[in-house]
């Protein structure tokens, strides 16, 4: 048997959508599993007005469930007459058992009265309303609405509920409306009630689709017919859309019937730059753009309305409007813009604060300039430090102009296209790219000076948060300092810059006054690592093999990435593994041994076995002080050199000598050992 939920609300934002139904899955689970009820799959889909469960092949009944009840210690079973006492009786009605039915059974604390219970299965038909109940109040949103008498929370308020097991309705009420079995059509279309017979899907996704106005329930055959509609505007055009991921996405949940009507602009409107008319078609319209074979914007927009009609000039027109309307007042602020210049920009982010206690953005801008300038030093990038100095110093500039002032999401791509019009094309680019990578998989900025000047508008800003302790926690992270530290090792790894993180963290910490340094250096080299660890996994590195890497954070992480590479090659070796298990040994041993102060003494080294180990010892000392490039993998043969002395020394040498002097001497002899083993390079009992 099948069980159906149909939550008929009014109109959730788009972005409610997937998670509400995700959660729906989620709660279905948890709650079915929780009243024994199996069943064969649990499945949710639906729009922005009607977030839908199928429950397929349900049991008719929940599982029995045999099992103890631990109550009262068994002393307390009967009194002294033989009479039960107080306490077992009661223990015994709470479970609905007699007394004379309870029994004892020992524990690790000792005897206690159980009571055996079988606990029947109920009809599932009389468990249903419980569930549904649970589901619909143990959902939750980004924001809610309280708009009744019990004052449920939710994302907006319901207005049907359709409850059905096979063709029967399972009755209870939520929030003041009972559940039935009637859903309804496309908002703009009536409110003649459509009625749902049976928990069914193909029969209740063909019932919505045969209405006078189809509704498409499923979310991918609404992705499918969004994207077909789109596609054959933009082909009737000569050209193509610009089928942008997130607005797709988007679009599939603020419709029920998405159906793509195109139009034209005013070719003017294409003097704009070409981000600016994308993003106010994209964020503001929900329209798409359409493009050439070279991608370049043609003076087309694809509009989507919900529903099909007859009436499609009208609305083409009413989008039209809208869109002109859009489009001029971009206009107006761009010709505003360009009557001024970036100097005067910069100058006004005087007047904006960057984080309460760290001063304002022209601050900040002058910051990320002097990290700049110092990386074209430290690099030794002396051709590219002019335009470096430029781009880091103008960097910001635009947070103060119109057009990001309506369109934040424009930030840098303006400061760009202001740059070349004042003649800075190469500065432009690498501004108009400076907060790249937009995402975490997203490209880099293409050029070193974008690379240097994206870095240090980056670090200055996980810098300045860490510095007054704004670390994120949990999923919260409203500065996106996850992302930008994720960003600045990607910009530091794959532009292959020979800097450290540690040199690079103390330099931006340098650039601020009257702050611990020293603690969000700290915590800032435990942000690093997380997200270091997570893209050499991404790399296709084993997971841990960064942790034995001691000097990640000293190094430029291409040499990192090297060192863990070549521990991934050797670390299923047999003679390596010997190794860290000595290793780990010898650090069990001086754990538990006394205090040692004072140097190896040759002198008392006897037994051939720790002479042996001392001569190792001093070999793997002098390796260590190898040049760079051999260094490590000099290390790892000497990591595989000492599993046999070690071997040798544990199965000849009583290190708890009882001469004092003898024991501290072999302590003193294995603290070089551990030091070598596990504080170079790298510690291979990490591996």
């Amino acid at each position: 048997m099948n069980a159906f939920l149909e939550i008929g609300c009014e109109h959730l934002p788009s972005r409610f959508v997937k998670p509400a139904l995700s959660q729906m899955e989620t709660l279905a689970k948890r709650f079915l599993d929780e009243y024994r009820i199996s069943y064969e799959q649990v499945e949710t889909f639906g729009t922005y007005r009607r977030l839908c469960l199928i429950i397929e092949g349900t049991a008719e009944k929940a599982a029995d469930v045999q099992k103890e009840i631990k109550g009262p210690p068994a002393k307390l079973l009967k009194d002294a007459q033989g009479n039960f006492t107080p306490q077992s009786a009661g223990f015994a009605q709470k479970n609905a058992v007699k007394p004379q039915d309870l029994i004892i059974k020992e524990t690790d604390k000792g005897p206690f009265i159980f009571a055996d219970l079988n606990i029947k299965g109920e009809k599932t038909i009389k468990l249903l309303p419980e569930i549904f109940v649970k589901i619909i109040t143990g959902m939750e949103f980004a924001k809610n609405m309280v708009w009744e008498e019990s004052g449920l929370k939710w994302g907006r308020p319901i207005r049907s509920l359709i409850a059905l097991y096979g063709t029967k309705i399972v009755p209870f009420e939520v929030a003041g409306v009972k559940s039935g079995r009637n859903t309804y059509p496309i908002t703009s279309f009536g409110r003649k009630p459509i009625r749902v017979e049976k928990a069914d899907k193909d029969y209740y996704v063909q019932l919505l689709k045969s209405q006078p106005q189809p509704i498409l329930v499923l979310p991918q055959e609404r992705r499918e017919t969004l994207i077909r509609s789109v596609m054959a505007e933009a082909k009737a055009r000569g050209y193509h859309a610009d089928l942008d991921p997130q607005l797709v996405e988007e679009t599939v949940y603020f419709t029920e019937h998405p159906v793509a009507v195109g139009g034209d602009f005013d070719l003017k409107f294409l003097t704009l730059p070409k981000e600016l008319i994308t993003t106010v078609f994209k964020t503001q319209l929900k329209m798409f753009p359409v493009v050439d074979g070279r991608n370049d914007i043609q003076p087309y927009f694809i509009a989507v309305r919900d529903g099909v009609s007859a009436n499609q000039t009208e609305v083409r027109e009413g989008f039209k409007k809208v869109m002109s309307a859009r489009l001029s007042d971009a206009v107006f602020f761009y010709e505003n813009d360009k009557k001024e210049n970036l100097d005067l920009f910069k100058n006004k982010l005087a007047e904006r604060t960057f984080l309460e206690g760290l001063g304002n953005m022209l601050e900040k801008s002058d910051r990320t300039r002097d990290l700049a300038m110092w990386l074209c030093d430290r690099l030794q990038a002396d051709s590219i430090k002019d335009s470096v100095t430029y781009a880091a110093g103008y960097a910001y500039a635009d947070l103060a102009s119109s057009v990001v002032y309506e369109f934040p999401e424009l930030q840098g791509y303006m400061g760009g296209r202001y740059a070349e019009l004042e003649g800075h094309e190469e500065e432009g680019k690498a501004m108009a790219q400076f907060y790249w990578p937009l995402s975490s998989n997203s490209d880099l900025p293409e050029t070193l000076t974008g690379a240097l000047v994206s870095l240090a508008g980056k670090m200055d800003t996980l810098s300045g948060n860490f510095l007054i302790g704004q670390i994120p926690s949990g999923s919260e992270d409203p500065f996106a300092l996850r992302r930008a530290a994720y960003a600045a090792v990607r910009i530091l790894l794959e532009k292959k810059l020979d800097i450290s993180l540690k040199e690079l963290t103390e330099k931006s910490l340098s650039l601020y006054a009257g702050h611990d340094a020293a603690k969000a250096e700290e915590e800032l080299k435990k942000f690093f690592f997380q997200r270091l660890a997570l893209i050499m996994q991404q790399h296709g590195h084993q997971a841990g093999t960064l942790e034995a890497v001691n000097t990640w954070y000293e190094i430029p992480l291409e040499q990192t990435e090297n060192l863990v590479c070549l521990l991934d090659q050797e670390r299923g070796s047999e003679t390596l593994k010997a190794a860290a298990e000595a290793a780990k040994r010898v650090c069990n041993i001086l754990k538990k041994a006394e205090p040692v102060h004072t140097p190896v003494q040759e002198v008392l080294l006897a037994e051939p076995a720790e002479k042996a180990l001392f001569s190792a010892v001093k070999q793997a000392e002098k390796n260590a002080a190898s040049p760079q490039g051999q260094e490590f993998r000099t290390q790892l043969q000497t990591f595989a050199g000492f599993a046999a002395p070690l071997e040798q020394f544990f199965t000849d040498v009583m290190v708890n000598a009882e001469d004092k002097s003898i024991r501290q001497n072999r302590l003193a002899l294995l603290m070089r050992v551990r030091a070598i083993l596990t504080q170079g390079t790298a510690d291979i009992t990490k591996l």
